[in-house]
């Protein structure tokens, strides 16, 4: 993972999307999320009407997130042999998708030497994949992004962040994630990063599923975050020292009083034998 110049997270993904066979879609998201932008700003109405062209119909990721969403936008740029014409007609930056293409070829390079031998990364079987769920890729974006997992509230389209310190957070307004049928979202989702505006919002979703979230939370119950940082463990024995220590200081203490106690007690005592002398 080490060798890969992308987030953890990424890494991870492309690791266990090699053991689930969808190494190439898991090359192309990582590489259209390691571009800063591919998408331009919404046209406006006067530059719609001198196109003579029908508006842009991108792909919707099929309901299950964005991330499967810049998967199709590439697939259908890769049929179309890489046109630059296609990315000006869909509001697409050609700069950023050649960027992306170029990523996309090293990070396919960087895998064949990890592998150790001939890795199917090439972008084929696009028609075949785009009628079935995604479901190697969701499962293996859920183990790459583990750590940055969140279920949906009860009746409701909020989410809170599962892990250490957990918090509320919404769906980005521009998430091509679909509802279901009673307007609900999906129970879980993984997110790519949080951005905070006037509330903290998740950005690039995907749909995920409980059994593959499952495993995951039962090796969050045994993490210890503290410990991991090595903060804890260190005042675990300060603390366990100072312990130690309070028996000898109660002994060297208590040892002083009780002289001092004993000496009034025995001067009042003569001082007493005097007065009856008197």
């Amino acid at each position: 993972m080490a060798e890969l110049p992308l987030e953890p997270s990424l890494s991870r993904t492309l690791m266990e999307a090699n053991e689930c066979g969808c190494l190439s879609q898991a090359l192309t998201v990582a590489a259209m999320l390691s571009a800063e932008t591919t998408l331009l700003p919404g046209r406006s109405k006067s530059t719609e009407k001198k196109r003579k062209h029908a508006p842009s119909e991108l792909p919707d990721g099929s309901g299950w997130g964005d991330h499967i969403q810049l998967l199709q936008i590439y697939e259908h740029w890769d049929q179309t042999d890489y046109d630059i014409n296609w990315c000006k007609d869909n509001s697409l930056q050609v700069r950023g998708m050649m960027f992306v293409k170029d990523v996309r070829k090293q990070l396919c390079q960087i895998m064949q030497k990890i592998g150790k031998g001939s890795l199917d990364v090439r972008t084929n079987e696009r028609l075949k994949e785009s009628r079935r769920d995604y479901r190697n890729l969701r499962k293996a974006l859920c183990v790459g992004y583990a750590n940055q997992l969140a279920e949906r509230m009860i009746r409701h389209n909020g989410y809170r962040t599962i892990g250490f310190k957990s918090q509320l957070v919404q769906v980005h307004p521009s998430s091509v994630l679909r509802t279901d049928e009673e307007g609900m979202l999906p129970n879980y989702v993984v997110y790519h990063e949080l951005i905070a505006t006037s509330r903290p919002y998740m950005r690039n979703l995907c749909a995920i599923e409980m059994p593959w979230v499952a495993p995951i939370l039962k090796k969050l119950e045994k993490l210890n975050i503290k410990k991991l940082s090595g903060g804890s463990s260190h005042s675990e024995e300060r603390i366990e020292g100072e312990n130690l220590n309070l028996p000898k200081k109660d002994v060297d203490v208590a040892g002083p009083t009780d002289d001092r106690d004993s000496r009034v007690q025995a001067a009042r005592e003569r001082f007493l034998a005097r007065k009856e002398n008197r």
